[in-house]
Parts: C-alpha cells; sequence; structure tokens
C-alpha cells in the first residue's frame, strides 16, 4: 500500500481515530498529541501493508502500541523532581490504571509460562506449596524423597521463576510448523506406525535431531507445556527413538532428509537407464527358455511375463546382495516381540519408490509362499494392502496351494476386487504365477545372469550412500547409516529400473487391475 492510499483512507475516517484516544485520554491535548502521533505512525509503516483489507486491523494494532508508548513517555515526563513531594497522594490516573493492569496481566503470563517449562519434581513441588498449601514434610512423603529435598526444590524453583520471569522467550519454529515427520521399517513387526500418527512424538525427533535438547528447550521448540510433552518423551524414551544425554534427550534413529535423498539421487540416476536396457533386452532373449517351464502364467502374454521375471531378477538380486554384504542381525524391538530397523523421513513420503514390499512370505504349515513388490509406479495395476497381514497370507497360501480358504469374507472379497485372485466360493484361484520349489529353482538359473548384475549395482550404490548419508546424519546414529542404506537403497535401485523401462516404453502397464509383481511358490511339490 503506498502512504497516499493509505492517507486518503486515513482522511476519510479520522474521526475514528480521534474517537480511539478520546475514549483513553481525558486531556485535549493529550487527545489530539496521540492522534497526530497515531497518523505518523501509521502513514510511515504504511508500505510494508500488502493487502489493502488487511488496513484497518494494521491501523488499530499500531493504534495499541503507539498509546502504550505515549503513556510510558507521559511517566517519564512526570517523575518527581526536586521541587515536587514524592510522597503526595493523588488518585491513580486512567493512564495509570491501564498500564499497571497491563504489567499485572503480563507478569502473570509469565508466571504461568515458567510453571509450564518447569521439570516434573520442581512444577509438582511448586504446586503442591504454594497452590495446596501443603507442608514440606507431607510433599515429601508424596514424592518420597526428604524433607531437606523438597526445600532444595523449593529454592531452585524461586530461582528458576525469578530469573524467567526477566526473561524474553520466543517459543520455536516447531510451535507453528511442526514439520513432517513419516516412519519407514524393516523388519518383523512394525510397532512404530501408531506411534507417530500425530504430529508431536514427530516434531520432537525432529527437533531434536541434529541437537541433543533438554525438556523445556523441547517445550519452547513444541510450544507443548511441560506436563503434556514429559509423557510423550517416556513413550519415546520407551521405544528408544529418543536417548537421553544428562539431562538433554536426542533422536536415536536415522532421518533421510528431503536434502539428501535429492542430493544422492542427482548423484547416481545415471546408472539406472543403461542398466534396464541392458537387463531388459537379455530378459526378452530368456523368454523362450522361461516359457518352456512348467508353471501357471508361462503363457502370459509377453509384456506381462517380462513383468514377472524382471521382478523375481531384482527381488533376487536384493537376496544375493545381503549373502555378499548382509545389512546385519536386526535389533530387537522394544516390546521383545519382534525385530527390525526404523528410520524416518523429513517429509510426506515425497522421495518414495515403493508403497511395501514382501518378501519371500510364508502361509502357517510352511509349505506355500507369496512375494509382492508395491512399486510406486504400478499403484494403479497393483497396491497389495499389508493391513491384516497373516490373514491375507495365509489366504494367498490357499490360492496357491488350490484349497478351499477358511479366511473371513472381507479377506476374500479384498483378494478378488483387486484382482489378486479369482474366486469361486470359497476357492481362489492365483491371478499370478505359481511355480513348485523344483520349477522356482530352474527359473532362477535361467534369470541367473540378471540377478547377478542387478546385485551388483545394488551393492554398489548402497556404498555410495552410505557415505552420503554418514555426511549428512548425525555423529550418534552413523553406525545405523549402514544397515538404512542397504535396506533403502538397494530396494530403490530395483524401483529406479522399473521406472527406466516403464518410462522408455520397453514395458507397458495394463488398463486394469493386475498384479503384475507378485508371485507364489509351492513348497510341498
Amino acid at each position: 500500500m503506498t502512504k497516499q492510499q493509505a492517507s486518503k483512507l486515513l482522511s476519510e475516517n479520522l474521526t475514528a481515530i480521534y474517537g480511539y484516544a478520546f475514549a483513553r485520554l481525558y486531556d485535549k491535548e493529550d487527545v489530539e498529541d496521540l492522534t497526530g502521533e497515531i497518523v505518523c505512525q501509521v502513514l510511515s509503516s504504511a508500505e510494508r501493508l500488502e493487502k489493502e483489507e488487511s488496513f484497518w486491523g494494521f491501523v488499530w494494532k499500531i493504534a495499541e502500541n503507539t498509546f502504550r508508548k505515549f503513556l510510558k513517555q507521559k511517566a517519564k515526563q512526570a517523575l518527581p523532581t526536586e521541587d515536587t513531594d514524592p510522597m503526595g497522594e493523588t488518585a491513580p490516573s486512567a493512564e495509570d490504571s491501564y498500564l499497571s493492569s497491563a504489567e499485572e496481566s503480563e507478569e502473570l503470563f509469565r508466571l504461568r509460562r515458567e510453571l509450564a517449562l518447569l521439570t516434573k519434581t520442581n512444577r509438582e513441588v511448586c504446586v503442591a506449596y504454594y497452590m495446596e498449601e501443603k507442608s514440606c514434610s507431607e510433599i515429601a512423603g508424596e514424592q518420597n524423597i526428604s524433607v531437606e529435598m523438597v526445600k532444595y526444590h523449593l529454592f531452585k524453583t524461586r530461582k528458576l521463576l525469578k530469573e524467567g520471569i526477566g526473561m524474553t522467550r520466543q517459543l520455536g519454529e516447531k510451535s507453528y510448523n511442526p514439520g513432517v515427520f513419516r516412519v519407514n521399517f524393516w523388519g518383523s513387526k512394525n510397532e512404530y506406525w501408531e506411534l507417530f500418527q500425530r504430529k508431536l512424538p514427530g516434531s520432537i525427533v525432529l527437533a531434536a535431531y541434529y541437537t541433543a535438547m533438554t525438556a523445556p528447550e523441547l517445550s519452547l521448540e513444541t510450544g507443548v507445556p511441560m506436563p503434556y510433552l514429559e509423557d510423550e518423551l517416556e513413550i519415546l524414551l520407551k521405544a528408544k527413538v529418543l536417548k537421553k544425554e544428562g539431562d538433554r534427550y536426542r533422536t536415536n534413529l536415522v532421518i533421510l532428509t528431503d536434502v539428501y535423498e535429492k542430493e544422492f539421487v542427482s548423484k547416481t540416476s545415471h546408472v539406472y537407464k543403461p542398466l534396464a536396457e541392458k537387463l531388459f533386452a537379455e530378459a526378452k532373449a530368456l523368454l523362450p527358455s522361461v516359457r518352456k517351464l512348467d508353471f501357471k502364467g508361462n503363457d502370459y502374454d509377453d509384456n506381462r511375463l517380462l513383468f514377472a521375471i524382471l521382478n523375481i531378477a531384482f527381488t533376487q538380486g536384493w537376496l544375493q546382495a545381503e549373502e555378499t554384504s548382509p545389512v546385519g542381525e536386526m535389533p530387537p524391538l522394544p516390546s521383545g516381540r519382534g525385530v527390525g530397523w526404523v528410520f524416518g523421513h523429513d517429509n510426506d513420503y515425497a522421495n518414495r519408490h515403493f508403497y511395501g514390499v514382501t518378501m519371500k512370505t510364508y502361509n502357517k504349515a510352511w509349505n506355500a509362499w507369496y512375494s509382492a513388490e508395491n512399486y510406486r509406479i504400478l499403484e494403479k495395476n497393483q497396491r497389495y494392502d499389508h493391513a491384516c497381514f497373516p490373514e491375507k497370507s495365509e489366504a494367498l497360501g490357499d490360492a496357491i496351494l488350490g484349497k478351499e480358504s477358511s479366511e473371513e469374507e472381507w479377506i476374500l472379497e479384498y483378494l478378488a476386487r483387486e484382482n489378486i485372485v479369482f474366486r469361486n466360493g470359497r476357492m481362489l484361484t492365483p491371478n499370478f504365477p505359481v511355480f513348485t520349489k523344483a520349477v522356482f529353482e530352474q527359473l532362477l538359473g535361467i534369470l541367473d545372469p540378471l540377478s547377478c548384475q542387478v546385485e551388483s549395482c545394488m551393492i554398489q550404490i548402497s556404498e555410495k550412500a552410505e557415505a552420503t548419508l554418514a555426511e549428512h546424519a548425525p555423529p550418534t546414529v552413523r553406525d545405523q547409516c549402514a544397515p538404512i542404506a542397504k535396506i533403502h537403497h538397494r530396494m530403490d535401485v530395483a524401483a529406479f529400473l522399473m521406472e527406466a523401462l516403464i518410462g522408455d516404453g520397453s514395458l507397458t502397464l495394463p488398463a486394469e487391475k493386475t498384479p503384475l509383481c507378485i508371485w507364489g511358490v509351492r513348497e510341498d511339490m
């Protein structure tokens, strides 16, 4: 907004400005002085205002600030001199009452703020003594500490409150911009998914990633009072997502930041296209040999069969890379009910290339297994939902074995609706390749040249990723970089290869839902 526009609006509404000043001051000269000062301040600041519709909110904010300054200036001018009686008693003016009320509100706000920043024991002792009027001995019994410690906490609390009330504290960015944290997991049982369905745990993890922070610092950073924050900190400590360093909390997992992922992709993107072209040409040449094998699906058209055998080669490459350069033993989960690696992202999975991977999942009888790779680029054709995983796995095992399923109706409906199986009552027919164990081993032999090339690429990429990730991660979690790089980036190699083949038209996505990257194996034959 220009000064000319602001001047025009003020001229048309000068009576409102005058009325504002008159309602707050008694003296006519003071009213005129304040009105003039408000107008000057508005005109000098008008160019900072971008939207004209915000003008009057802008004006009244400036008016309030100008009024406060006006009163403070008058108070300074009214200080007693040698010629005045400092003990003279007069009734407080409207200005004095206003300033006194504002100062009391500010003091009360600061006191409440500092109480909210006290740690648990200090806060509870303070509240019990001053608000609930309990004796030191009563508090000692409730807190299970000595009377001397109660007195120490009271002394420390008074000191902290006195210091804090005089401080200007600013809430951190996470208080109004919590950021995005998304969890990722590789293991037998994901116990972290529900933990991060709320914003606060993610904000804490992001805030304490590069710098260890005390609980009061995290309280200010997130804008959450300590009584509420403490429970979250305890939950995250128990889950080993956070760890304590003295009185400070630090994030105890690797975060694959958006900056890191984009930097790494820019360094390695040149690798995939030439390798994808080579693998596709070799896979196409192997089709006649593959079709000679006796398995369900050997009569699929070339496009669909190529999807299947390339995905099997990619997955086998991952398994071979794990043998050559192991990820390492998965750590036990805090609950003791499973094992796995947990890591995270500082964005809404913007850089992910999978919607979950299911590798060699057996049924309860261990006589059938299946694999399902949910490449993001295949989302419209195949997105195998991992919810109710054991029940769905059992139903797919029944389909692979060619027997009626006893699973719940909605499980069977889901598998049929997604075209993963064809259904006749409780009899399920797989809509994906199914091999006997012997035939599958023959297929792996045919595809071995492809799998070995994929294995080599995955190992090279993960080694580069480990080095780059270690540069981005805090020193305290660098020991986790190697397994996370192997888990995350080796699978991404498969995704980049698949995306390259679809992108250049070598592979074509069908119009309907089709499980392009699911296959099963019967162990009983």
